[in-house]
Order: C-alpha cells, then structure tokens, then sequence
C-alpha cells in the first residue's frame, strides 16, 4: 500500500462512505469514466476492504492507483485514469 504525505491535484471526488462492497467498486468504475486520462480522481471511503480492493480494481482495469492518504475515520484514496 502505498501512503501519501501530501494528496495531488484532484480533478473530481466521489465521497462513498458508508457504501460497501461491491457498491465501492460500481461507483469508482463510474466516476473514472468522468474524468480524461491524465486526471485523478479522488475516491474517499471508510471500507478498510477499499485497501485492497481498490488497487487490484485498478490492476484490472489498467489504470494507476496513486496511493491513500488516512483522514481520521477515511480513506482518501488517489486513482490516476490512464485511457
């Protein structure tokens, strides 16, 4: 796992707390799709399972899981779209 000191440049947020699997996963393959390759999409959570799904999510589908940062009680969870 990756952990950031500082988050980047976000180009769109989707707050899911509270929402599990597989909720967690259906609203990130939706939100990547609003944002242009290059872009980073900001994915906060307080799934724990989000860890270690999210990375693989983005192993699958190809794109660059930038790393989380740790909020109080969330994730903030930092996905690069690559195509």
């Amino acid at each position: 796992m990756r952990f950031l000191k500082e988050p980047p440049q976000v180009h769109h947020t989707v707050d899911i707390v509270h929402l599990m699997c597989p909720i967690h996963l259906l609203e990130l393959n939706d939100a990547i799709k609003k944002i242009n390759p290059g872009e980073i999409l900001e994915l906060i959570t307080d799934y724990d399972r989000a860890l270690e799904d999210v990375p693989r999510w983005c192993e699958i589908f190809e794109q660059e899981f930038v790393g989380v940062i740790e909020d109080g009680e969330v994730y903030k969870m930092y996905i690069r779209r690559l195509k």
